[in-house]
């Protein structure tokens, strides 16, 4: 795992964006601007607001089945009760960790548009207030453990 930008020339949010160029998610932009965001058919799951910063909708139960090993990362903010975490984008670990979790995502949102799972909750806007800060997340329980 690198520590420091490989990349010189280009962002760790770009080079984001960059990686989920075959997803099935679309570059817009973010509904609670400034930013840009990526997203399914009918729901925003990723925004990038500011600086090397990824915010994640994970939903609520998700977030709350893996907080333990969300707190445990050191690279991720939680959003108490809405569902979204914040990724900090400094290493390529860190993007790994984004794919990681956008994949989880994805497959959360998709559960959630089922009748009676209502778990859309609005961006956080990257505001710091609420956000509890954590330590490093394995790939490996993030794919598995939800």
């Amino acid at each position: 795992m690198s520590r420091g930008r490989s990349h010189h020339s280009v962002a760790y949010t770009d080079l984001a964006i960059e990686q989920f160029r075959d997803w099935p998610l679309h570059v817009c932009r973010a509904d609670c601007s400034p930013g840009r965001a990526l997203a399914l058919p009918d729901l925003q799951i990723v925004h990038f607001h500011q600086g090397d910063l990824a915010e994640v909708f994970l939903t609520r139960q998700v977030v709350c089945r893996i907080t333990a090993t969300l707190t445990d990362s050191g690279r991720v903010d939680i959003f108490p009760d809405t569902g979204w975490v914040q990724v900090h984008l400094d290493t390529d670990g860190d993007l790994f960790l984004l794919q990681s979790l956008v994949s989880l995502a994805i497959q959360a949102n998709e559960l959630s548009r089922r009748p009676h799972h209502h778990a859309t909750a609005p961006c956080p806007r990257a505001g710091s207030r609420g956000r509890r800060r954590s330590r490093m997340v394995e790939a490996d329980l993030v794919l598995h453990g939800f």
